[in-house]
């Protein structure tokens, strides 16, 4: 018997309809995802990305903001900063001297205080109370914070020195200068670095910890020995972010300590300001955020491959 092959099998004729059908749908969805995105690109590209490129732009200039333009001058403003003779290059380095000093002091301090409060706040039956007491000043603007601890510090009737019965000059005498930054800057970000470690030590199982305390662990016993090793990995997280923010000096020296004494607080971030905006040399500006975001990234790059090798 001969089958006639111009007729079609309804079945084989609604599967391929089916199949059109999903293709189509797949289609739309994909555009409509696409959609969703455009968005978060334009921001994207006009918030990150243009503003990147017009940086490195103006970095190969002697870019003046007053005229909007200058000469090009390639390299020139980057090889300055290798160069100490110059003004660029020795602000530029005494300025990351001045931060270095503030990220060896800040950053094991803004670990080792949060994972402290986070541990004692988590065994507390207050924790609820003392979380959003602890967590408020992390909201405040730099510029609350400082001005606070700037009336706070004063050393003619300031309120610290009065309550002590000392004339102690934190904010024009080393190393009060760098106490105060430091004192400001740890009460303001604490707060969010204890709120992350408390949100790890509440993953870690209660029954590991109740039988250790069973075997005879002491408080401490378990504190080194199963919540440290349980959040290192949040740790290595905290070390890195704080890093990061801690290169970033800037409202504390210049609303506390404008820099001083003898500029030996000048972060930075102050420099970069300074020579951008009061001195109106965008390029060499540039030139020196490039590079302290460059050194920023190997620095970080090298905190996290450690913290991964201990893992």
């Amino acid at each position: 018997m001969m089958i006639d092959p111009t007729i079609r099998d309804p079945d084989i004729s609604y599967v391929r309809k089916i199949g059109n059908g999903m293709a189509v749908y797949k289609f739309w969805d994909s555009l409509s995802s696409f959609l969703f995105t455009i968005p978060f690109l334009v921001c994207f590209v006009l918030f990150l990305v243009a503003p990147l490129i017009f940086g490195v732009i103006i970095s190969l200039h002697a870019w003046n903001p007053l005229v909007g333009g200058g000469p090009f001058v390639g390299l020139h403003n980057y090889t300055q900063l290798f160069r100490l003779s110059t003004l660029t290059g020795h602000d530029f380095w005494l300025g990351f001297a001045n931060t270095a000093i503030f990220v060896c002091i800040s950053v094991p301090l803004l670990m080792v205080i949060p994972l402290f409060l986070a541990y004692l706040i988590f065994r507390s039956p207050l924790k609820s109370l003392f979380r959003p007491i602890l967590f408020f000043p992390t909201v405040l603007s730099a510029t609350a914070i400082t001005t606070v601890w700037d009336f706070l510090l004063q050393t003619q009737n300031g309120p610290v020195n009065n309550v002590i019965h000392a004339h102690i000059p934190w904010l024009v005498r080393q190393p009060w200068a760098w106490i105060s930054i430091d004192l400001a800057t740890i009460w303001w970000s604490m707060g969010f670095n204890m709120v992350i470690i408390y949100a790890a030590l509440t993953q870690i199982p209660e029954s590991t910890m109740e039988a250790a305390r069973i075997d005879g662990a002491g408080s401490f016993r378990v504190f080194a020995s199963i919540v440290i090793p349980q959040v290192r990995n949040v740790l290595s997280f905290i070390i890195v972010i704080s890093t990061i923010a801690s290169f970033n000096l800037f409202a504390q020296p210049m609303l506390m300590t404008s820099g001083g004494p003898n500029d030996s607080t000048m972060s930075l971030s102050y420099f970069i300001y300074e020579h951008g905006f009061n001195d109106f040399q965008m390029g060499p500006a540039t030139a020196m955020a490039f590079l302290m975001g460059i050194i920023l990234a190997i620095v970080s790059s090298i905190q996290y491959r450690l913290s991964r090798r201990e893992d």
